[in-house]
């Protein structure tokens, strides 16, 4: 926002200048951030050369270091964690977390630390990772995925632990440094690309409701669709796999066939792989002429996995995409390309959530002030089946 003053100029507040850190160093010295880090620790493995660029810049920037967190260096552990939430089968088959994690894996090694990862899938898990936490068990913590209202997030309040947390529909209403993307903003791009395209009975796969940013691409899509949205043709998805398309697809289907009434809770799907819907299976009927019966001419998902286990479950029952029906995913993960036929979707740059979350955990290790929130770009890919 900007200044506020009165009429004649008074009570005028004065911006507070930003204080110089580590990163306005590397950036102006040319060097990495782990050379500018060894330099302000007293590490000797630092070139007589760059030495001079660094503390050149440290004049230029004025940049002070925080002696508080200097004084701390020798008790650190080199480790900062990534905590993943969910099941081991569903983050290991993500390519979303894993390009997160690597990218995340990479800066943080360049400035000399270690990731070490920890998976939160249980009850049990959730108090071993807090009892890490309040040990010290690591230099910084990234969170990916936590739900909400998750207990983590009291115990990294209470620890004044480094903390960056993965983009998941929070904003800034994170109660941490936050790496995140306008869900609603994007589905509304995506949704006005698809009405664009003449499509106007558009179904929804939506996802999991205890991760915010269903509900923001889940808003977007409703309040851009306006007077074309159905609350019949929504079905909720329990994950964000591809067996979760395939199972959130069929209850699609067996709501338009009338033969099951959505009795889900919006966050399981109370159905089993395979299952019949009142003595029905949905395999068995003509899911192209079902389709066409209730001139449903598109489909949008709240991600990649989701979109392509649905194609592909459509496409095994002989629905032609995007001929009988178009679909669209979102996150541009390896999933939408690598769909037969490609996914038309919503592309985030995955990449930068682990790089700008491995900087902002390492500016508060070294006393640095991070950013609260970083806001990354989207844009609407078209593609083949949209």
């Amino acid at each position: 926002m900007g200044d506020q003053s009165g009429e004649n100029g008074g009570n005028r507040r004065k911006r507070t200048p930003k204080k110089p850190t580590i990163m306005d160093v590397a950036r102006v010295s040319g060097v990495s951030y782990a050379t500018v880090s060894r330099f302000l620790n007293g590490n000797p493995h630092v070139s007589p050369e760059a030495a001079e660029r660094i503390a050149a810049a440290v004049r230029e920037v004025n940049y002070i270091p925080n002696n508080a967190a200097r004084s701390l260096v020798r008790q650190r552990t080199q480790t900062v964690a990534f905590v993943m939430h969910g099941e081991p089968e569903t983050i290991t088959t993500d390519p979303n977390i894993n390009t997160i994690m690597v990218n995340a894996n990479r800066r943080l090694g360049e400035a000399g630390y270690q990731l070490v990862v920890l998976i939160c899938d249980t009850d049990e898990a959730a108090e071993r990772i807090a009892r890490l936490v309040r040990s010290g068990f690591a230099d910084g913590w990234i969170l990916n995925n936590l739900h909400v209202g998750d207990r983590l997030f009291t115990v990294f309040r209470e620890s004044n632990a480094p903390v960056a947390v993965s983009g998941v529909g929070y904003g800034g209403q994170s109660p941490f440094p936050t790496v995140d993307i306008d869900n609603h903003a994007a589905s509304t791009a995506l949704t006005r690309y698809m009405l664009d395209q003449g499509y106007r009975r558009i179904a929804y796969l939506r996802g999991p409701n205890f991760i915010p940013c269903s509900y923001g691409r889940f808003e977007g899509f409703r309040s851009t669709m306006r007077g074309l949205f159905d609350p019949d043709l929504v079905v909720d998805a329990y994950g964000w796999s591809r067996a979760d398309g395939r199972e959130a697809v069929r209850l699609l289907l067996a709501k338009l066939a009338g033969i099951r009434d959505d009795a889900a809770d919006g966050n399981r799907p109370d159905v089993a792989p395979d299952a019949d819907f009142a003595g029905v299976n949905p395999d068995a009927l003509d899911i192209a002429q079902l389709l066409r019966d209730h001139g449903i001419d598109a489909m949008m998902c709240a991600n990649d996995c989701i979109a392509a286990g649905a194609m592909q479950y459509l496409v095994s029952h002989g629905v032609r995409v995007p001929q009988d029906i178009a679909i669209a995913g979102f996150d541009d993960s390896p999933d939408a390309a690598a769909s037969t036929p490609p996914l038309t979707t919503v592309r985030q740059p995955i990449g930068r959530f682990g790089i700008e979350m491995a900087d902002m955990v390492l500016a508060q290790i070294e006393g640095d002030e991070p950013k609260r929130i970083v806001w990354l770009p989207t844009e609407v890919v078209p593609r083949q089946s949209a």
